[in-house]
């Protein structure tokens, strides 16, 4: 008969303890850690298909579910069951798999925000790539909400279809995530040109469609 999964909350908590020294007994300890252990495998398939999704190379995606998995470690101390631990863990994998396709890119010149042919483009190539992303991820958060970051982030840095990002992101008006991103457009052009208007660079830097 297969074992019903550790319970989260109960689990997140008795690793609290063990982390501020409240359970000391080595076997109290090693209990805990195995009932940690058996929670994080109960998820880890769903873990790699997502980072999978995200990475499409095998090898690759199961470094970062490991890398997930530790992070959720880390982190599980924290959890308090505000959400299902499946939505909390999977929030921790969209994250890093976000983070690591991030990595390998230019955010600024790669995210539709700016045109090959405008001036902008040479001017925040000037910049160092701390700087260009800094500055973007500052207009970002200054005008956008978490959901129209992710939003943002998974059309023009994940090039994801339209359609899949409406149903990642739960979605349910008509307009969908069209509507957000026209939404961030409007916010991230008039904060981009304010920016780079602040720089000295002039204000007719931004792209004027984020189709």
């Amino acid at each position: 008969m297969q074992l019903a999964p550790p319970d989260p909350e109960r689990v997140a908590a008795a690793l609290r303890d063990v982390a501020n020294g409240a359970v000391r007994d080595a076997d109290e300890v090693a209990r805990v850690m195995s009932e940690v252990d058996a929670l994080l495998a109960g998820h880890q398939d769903r873990v790699y298909a997502l980072c999978y999704r995200f990475i499409g190379e095998p090898q690759r995606a199961s470094e970062l579910s490991q890398d997930v998995m530790l992070r959720a470690f880390q982190k599980l101390p924290g959890f308090r069951g505000d959400s299902r631990f499946s939505t909390w863990i999977l929030g921790i994998a969209r994250y890093e798999c976000l983070n690591a396709r991030r990595r390998k890119k230019d955010e600024v010149t790669e995210d539709g925000l700016v045109e090959a042919s405008d001036p902008a483009r040479s001017v925040l190539s000037r910049l160092r790539t701390r700087e260009r992303e800094e500055l973007f991820r500052a207009a970002a958060e200054a005008v956008l909400d978490p959901m129209e970051q992710e939003a943002v982030a998974l059309r023009y840095v994940e090039h994801l279809p339209v359609d899949e990002i409406t149903s990642l992101l739960g979605l349910t008006d008509k307009s969908g995530a069209r509507g957000v991103l026209q939404r961030c457009k409007r916010k991230l052009k008039r904060e981009l040109s304010r920016r780079l208007a602040e720089l000295g660079h002039g204000t007719s830097f931004v792209r004027g469609s984020l189709d």
